[in-house]
């Protein structure tokens, strides 16, 4: 009978079959069989009692009809039941039973259950001992089936000893046996199970890779574990994509209030969303999950997620403004009772009992806690772990009133998450993964804003700022998967304007970013030879951190403003001129975000408006452009002097339209992401062969009308208009040319902002392909709607095209903050290019330009660009 292992796959049906069988005038075996399949129904619903009962009865008609075997197998069935409801003694006793009435293969197969046994009570040695004898034995007399299942048994044994590697091996055996015994639905398990590991060891690449291949696999079979979706969360959290784990998140919470037979799963997967969810700023949605998953928990009898699920629980509360001694110490006893099942969670509450202490006078339960998480700093765990434990001896020695150490502790996180973040092979992750140092940057920042120099505070500042562009990039060019993919995605009707089906596309996108987010890091495009974690230390070490004395010889006669804005508080302002630093403070940050929309708003209207209409929409404009300026400057507006500004702006600030503040209208301003991104593309040598491209994007109004003008103005120039104007073809000429012009249309995606593009001939040019040249134009010149704007994200970092162009190397760019007509940008365009032949730089080129601009329109079209970088 399959039965059995029917309900394993297939309850609902299992359970109908089982019950025709035990109303029939079934045989005894045949009873025996369905009661232990309804009983494996009942044990996976969390029906523990019925369970049991199911598993006796069927023990009982066993005996009466002298059927060792069946009698057996119900009893290690019961035993598996047993743990569950944490009754060691009486499982371990239906294991021996079992093992007493079974020989050979039968006796080894429940070796297999008893070891799984052991692992539910963290009994590693037993639980390798057993699982490995019934390896030896199933694998002598030729059943890969169960030898699979005892080598995953003992590779959990291994990974709770922390011998990942040889667990992986035990894995990796495990699933070559259940595909060649073609057992489909287990050698997705095991693959499932490689994912976990991956996370584990803190190879987040492979793991979302494993993790989605197993999710197909179960697709295929049409299976919905539960478990997947709970570790692809949870997976995706740690790589930073906190939006995408809290809509896995919500698919999990669903499919496990949809099912009945989810009560075993319910609350490690209610606990693992709400932890989701608290990432994404969504306190009280945790709240309300680790409340259920805890009184799921303690109905079960499951006393460590009950635990786990409260640790959770005060987490959000917390966030939520719970600062209480009570909190504090509720945190502290839960982080004593957690076993090693959840460490990394132990850690965590260690670090909120230590927070919440400190925060309401407790300095011994704060010193004890902290003490005790900031011993992970060394440990053998993932990269985060490692951070956390920074953190807390970070927060040790600030609570001691040791500034140094507390400053030297924040520097050695940050150092370990630029390791973290040199295992990520894809852009966005490493821009998300930026997250995991936002409070340890903050920490320092706050610290150093009250009592630092100047000096002090611009280093910290750009410690953790502009990331992307101070690591090593990934490689994509020789991404061949990609770029099929990218060219199905075209093939489909693109981005902009398409008549392809909306589900397909997503589909595309979908399919495109699980590829690069599982993509390896070890093909970084300066990593040196040797192993990956090799590389990351050594990389680690070559992380470009900013020489202020180079940065003020390399200023001259310009100001560089560096903008930080402290949470809750205001913009702190380091201006840097003629070898001195100065520090500042300006408005409120909480202020300035509705002013740069209304500026934005205004600067739309009238880029686009006549020109009567426009100057009275810039008139209008005019008290918040003046607030703005305020806001985000400042006394250092008196400190600017009177030549070029730089400015370095936190990321959400960075589309601001700075040329049309007051102050910075009739000045050469350019915007950097970093001081240190500035100043490496202020030092980048130019390519020897001057070539320039010329390229008209599809569909513009104005027929691409610069583009005509200025292929005469550089007759040598490769020129791509109309059908000519392909991806293929875009890429080729952009690559390694000393200055390049793109007139086409844009499209800034907020929602996934490696799909922003500009539309080409035969559809969209997107970041992912940005990020395949070889080698980026010198200078590039976007005329296209938005292609300045970017999506702000991690710590303070952001994604889109102008970000992957000057990570890449592209040393100066013109973009818009806002849409502007085509026909508005064609002046501006050509005064600009008259300019930079004339030896100007972008920024004193873009400031010609506004100079230039006679009507009210063409003032909010040049107000409505950006000098991005150094060049």
């Amino acid at each position: 009978m399959d039965l059995p292992a029917l309900a394993m796959s297939r309850p609902g049906e299992a359970r109908v079959q089982s019950e025709a069988v035990l109303k029939g005038n079934a045989r005894p075996l045949d009873q025996t069989y369905a009661l232990q399949a309804i009983g494996i129904v009942e044990r996976e619903q969390g029906n523990l009692a019925s369970a049991i009962a199911a598993m006796r009865k069927g023990i009982a008609i066993s005996r009466r009809n002298v059927l060792p075997a069946r009698e057996a197998d119900l009893q290690a069935s019961l035993g598996t039941a047993l743990s569950f409801t944490g009754r060691r003694a009486l499982a371990l006793s239906a294991f021996e039973r079992a093992l007493e009435l079974s020989e050979g293969p039968e006796r080894a197969r429940v070796f297999v259950r008893k070891s799984a046994a052991h692992l539910h009570f963290h009994e590693f040695t037993e639980a390798y001992a057993d699982g490995s004898a019934a390896a030896e034995i199933l694998a002598r007399v030729g059943d890969p089936t169960w030898e699979a299942r005892a080598r995953t048994n003992v590779s959990w044994a291994l990974i709770g000893w922390g011998r990942f590697a040889e667990a992986e091996d035990q894995l990796l055996t495990a699933q070559e046996l259940a595909v060649a015994d073609r057992q489909d639905y287990l050698a997705a398990i095991i693959v499932q199970n490689r994912g976990d590991l991956a996370h584990r060891m803190g190879d987040l690449p492979r793991a979302l890779r494993l993790l989605y291949e197993a999710r197909g696999r179960y697709d295929e079979l049409g299976v919905f574990p539960p478990e997947v979706v709970k570790d692809l969360s949870l997976v995706q959290l740690a790589a930073g994509l906190t939006e995408d784990a809290a809509t896995t998140a919500d698919e999990l919470v669903a499919v496990l209030e949809g099912a009945r037979d989810s009560a075993l799963r319910r609350s490690d997967g209610f606990i693992a969303a709400a932890i989701v969810h608290l990432a994404a700023g969504n306190a009280g949605r945790a709240a309300d999950l680790a409340s259920r998953a805890a009184r799921s928990s303690r109905r079960q009898g499951h006393e460590d997620a009950d635990r786990h699920a409260r640790v959770v629980l005060l987490r959000a509360q917390a966030a939520a403004g719970a600062v209480t001694k009570r909190h504090a110490r509720a945190a502290a006893a839960l982080a004593a009772e957690l076993t090693d099942r959840y460490a990394s969670e132990r850690l965590d509450a260690l670090v909120l009992a230590g927070r919440l202490a400190l925060a309401t006078g407790l300095p011994e339960l704060a010193e004890e806690s902290l003490q005790t998480a900031a011993a992970g700093r060394r440990g053998r765990g993932s990269a985060l772990r490692r951070a956390t434990g920074w953190y807390a001896q970070a927060l040790l020695a600030e609570a001691a009133g040791d500034r140094r150490a507390m400053l030297h502790a924040c520097g050695r996180g940050l150092d370990v998450l630029d390791t973290h973040a040199l295992s990520l092979g894809a852009t966005e992750l490493r821009a998300r993964a930026t997250v995991h140092g936002s409070e340890l940057a903050a920490l320092a920042t706050r610290r150093v804003a009250i009592d630092g120099s100047a000096r002090e505070l611009l280093r910290w500042t750009e410690r953790w700022r502009g990331s992307l562009h101070s690591l090593p990039w990934p490689e994509a060019r020789q991404d061949a998967e990609l770029t099929a993919q990218l060219g199905r995605l075209r093939a489909a009707g693109g981005l902009i304007g398409s008549h392809a089906d909306e589900a397909e596309r997503r589909r595309l996108e979908e399919r495109i970013r699980r590829h690069v987010h599982g993509r390896d890091a070890g093909a970084a495009r300066t990593a040196p030879a040797g192993t990956a974690g090799d590389a990351a230390r050594t990389e680690s070490r070559r992380r470009r951190r900013l020489e202020v004395r180079e940065l003020l010889d390399a200023l001259g006669d310009r100001t560089l403003v560096s903008i930080v804005g402290l949470r809750g508080g205001r913009f702190h302002v380091v201006v840097a001129r003629k070898g001195r630093l100065k520090h500042v403070v300006a408005g409120v940050s909480a202020a300035a975000l509705d002013e740069v929309e209304y500026a934005k708003f205004a600067l739309r209207g009238a880029a686009v408006a006549a020109d009567a209409v426009a100057g009275v929409l810039l008139s209008a404009a005019e008290p918040g452009l003046a607030r703005l300026q305020e806001t985000m400057l400042g006394p250092a507006v008196r400190e600017l002097g009177d030549g070029p500004v730089v400015l370095v702006p936190p990321s959400t600030m960075q589309s601001v339209p700075w040329g049309a503040l007051p102050a910075l209208r009739e000045r050469d301003v350019t915007v950097a992401p970093s001081a240190a991104a500035w100043l490496r593309a202020r030092t980048s040598t130019p390519p020897a062969d001057r070539r320039v491209a010329l390229i008209a994007g599809a569909d513009l109004a104005s027929s691409g009308a610069e583009v005509g003008v200025l292929a005469g103005v550089y007759p040598d120039a490769t020129v791509l208009t109309g059908d000519d104007a392909t991806t293929d073809a875009t890429l080729a000429a952009l690559d390694g040319s000393w200055l390049a012009h793109v007139g086409a249309h844009g499209r800034y995606r907020g929602d996934n902002p490696m799909f922003s593009s500009l539309e080409l001939a035969d559809g969209p040019l997107t970041v992912f392909d940005i990020e395949r040249l070889q080698s980026p134009p010198y200078r590039l010149l976007l005329t296209a709607c938005e292609s300045g704007v970017g999506s702000p994200t991690g710590a303070d970092e952001l994604l889109g095209l102008t970000t992957s162009l000057s990570a890449l190397g592209t040393a100066g760019l013109l973009a818009t903050v806002v849409p502007v007509s085509d026909a508005a940008s064609v002046e501006l365009s050509l005064t600009v290019h008259e300019r930079l032949r004339a030896g100007d730089d972008l920024g004193a080129a873009l400031l010609a330009a506004r100079r230039a601009a006679a009507g009210a329109r063409d003032r909010a079209t040049a107000w409505s660009f950006l000098a991005l970088g150094g060049a």
